[in-house]
């Protein structure tokens, strides 16, 4: 489906490409431009010790920290948290200001679906998965009644309830994301239910090499951590 489409490449590049390889969110336009192709090159499973700081069998919130620490040492921003997805918007207000994708849809999946980026503790891109690009959302409503470009993170919540408050608009609060944690934010303890955390960056050694770190977990703990490596 189209829009499956488009979410995949948004948290690919979103993660791959928020450290040195693009600079910042700005230079990545998340449903146009295409992914730069890379081959896999090698592939490790490590499921004894540690890799970059995080360790097997640490508890979901110890491996967070770890993985923060990475963001000075490995220009790493963002961190895709797999299958974070609720229906139930009241219990979400302290958590989606540490996010730094949102993504409201439809059980099925729909062209209309609303992408929402945030950077900097406030709203950054507003796409439908259709590859629209909006300045707001809804397009004709009250400012307090949609969600516009620059608003702050911590406003988002009681817009959204207004939102879904409308009738034409409450199916799209049947499936939300947090798809991609802002690692400068706290640990959100709903984190430790996915399967799967990954990351991405460029290695120092060679600037055409990156390498995707894929955490996986269960019972609130890490079991094991394969490491990706793709040559450009």
């Amino acid at each position: 489906m189209k829009n499956v489409t488009y979410v995949l490449l948004f948290s690919l590049l979103f993660t791959a490409f928020s450290c040195q390889l693009a600079g910042t969110v700005q230079s990545v336009d998340p449903v146009i431009i295409d992914p730069i192709p890379y081959t896999l090159i090698g592939r490790d499973s490590i499921s004894a010790g540690e890799y970059l700081g995080v360790g097997v069998n640490e508890s979901a919130a110890v491996a967070y920290a770890a993985v923060q620490s990475l963001m000075e040492t490995r220009g790493i921003s963002n961190l895709n948290i797999v299958s974070n997805i609720s229906s139930d918007l009241s219990q979400l207000g302290s958590r989606i200001p540490l996010y730094s994708y949102v993504l409201l849809d439809q059980k099925e999946g729909t062209d209309s679906g609303i992408q929402i980026s945030l950077e900097d503790g406030m709203v950054k891109y507003i796409y439908l998965n259709s590859g629209e690009k909006l300045s707001q959302w809804p397009k004709n409503t009250s400012e307090k009644a949609s969600i516009r470009l620059g608003d702050e993170a911590g406003e988002l919540y009681e817009k959204l309830v207004r939102i879904k408050g409308m009738s034409q608009y409450a199916r799209k609060f049947e499936r939300i994301s947090l798809q991609t944690k802002n690692l400068a934010a706290a640990f959100d303890p709903a984190m430790a239910q996915s399967p799967q955390w990954y990351f991405a960056y460029t290695t120092s050694s060679d600037s055409d090499v990156l390498e995707r770190v894929k955490i996986h977990l269960a019972n609130e703990a890490v079991t094991y951590i394969v490491v990706e490596r793709y040559k450009k």
